[in-house]
């Protein structure tokens, strides 16, 4: 390959438990965990949810750096509209920011939403992580089609993460070839020759790609393909998963609980 790819399945090989963890009970117990997380009102429960997440990812032996770099793709977003949540929410005003042409008014309900809208979506982005980092891209989407999963959904995925850098890398060779050609783009897009160029591009890449698909379609069916790709490694479920994806629930639970008892704002925030 002519670029450098994020390799997705770079950590899912380790050795570790977590990643020896069955990857269906993996997924539900996950899914479990996220839903009741996304749910949670109170900073004490979300607290005790991201505080297991985070052992999970310590035990599962996941570079922190790597963390906070995958995390990164999503912060500015969340950022942007903890921002706004104090300003846009109703509620008794803490201070005030004039501009000159508004008056923006930080509410207390509008800061609280905002803390508990950024520990929702870091609960929800660390176990995504988790689970992505610690099972092989093909395990995880046919253990997608075990728990009933249209089978289209998850070869669509698989075959759309596996082509499209291959797709980038004929994109980037195509550029290459080009800038060789001496083409000098103009100065805005809209320019009659520029769009004919990238037209031409978009459709010599269409027709390729179509060719690449048959081309790999005639190779699966050759190769026994029937609708369903098979594994030869599959792990089967043990008891320890059961076990296991039953405290990661269970941790859910305790989450929920600590939120419904009322162990809410600390007095400074009342």
């Amino acid at each position: 390959m002519d670029t450098e790819h994020i390799h997705l399945d770079e950590f899912a090989h380790l050795r570790t438990f977590f990643h020896r963890f069955d990857p269906r009970a993996k997924i539900v117990s996950c899914l479990v965990l996220l839903v009741i997380a996304v749910s949670l009102k109170t900073p004490a429960g979300l607290a005790v949810a991201l505080i297991g997440i985070c052992l999970m990812i310590r035990g599962a032996q996941l570079p922190v750096r790597r963390i906070l770099k995958r995390l990164g793709f999503i912060i500015p977003v969340v950022l942007m509209v903890g921002i706004f949540l104090p300003v846009v929410k109703l509620g008794t005003p803490l201070f005030s920011v004039d501009l000159g042409f508004c008056q923006l008014n930080f509410t207390k309900e509008g800061l609280q939403a905002s803390i508990l809208f950024l520990l929702r979506i870091t609960c929800a982005a660390l176990l995504m992580i988790l689970l992505t980092f610690t099972t092989p891209l093909h395990v995880l989407l046919h253990s997608l089609s075990d728990l009933k999963v249209p089978q289209i959904f998850t070869q669509l995925i698989q075959f759309a993460l596996r082509y499209f850098f291959v797709l980038y890398d004929e994109v980037t060779r195509m550029q290459r070839a080009r800038r060789s050609r001496n083409f000098k783009p103009a100065k805005h897009i809209f320019s009659r020759r520029t769009l004919s160029i990238i037209g031409g591009m978009i459709g010599v890449l269409f027709i390729r790609s179509y060719e690449r698909g048959e081309r790999v379609y005639f190779a699966m069916m050759s190769r026994g393909f029937r609708g369903k790709i098979r594994l030869l490694d599959y792990p089967q479920i043990r008891v320890k998963d059961y076990v296991f994806a039953f405290l990661i629930i269970l941790l859910g639970v305790l989450s929920l609980i600590i939120d419904q008892e009322g162990w809410g704002w600390p007095a400074v925030w009342k």
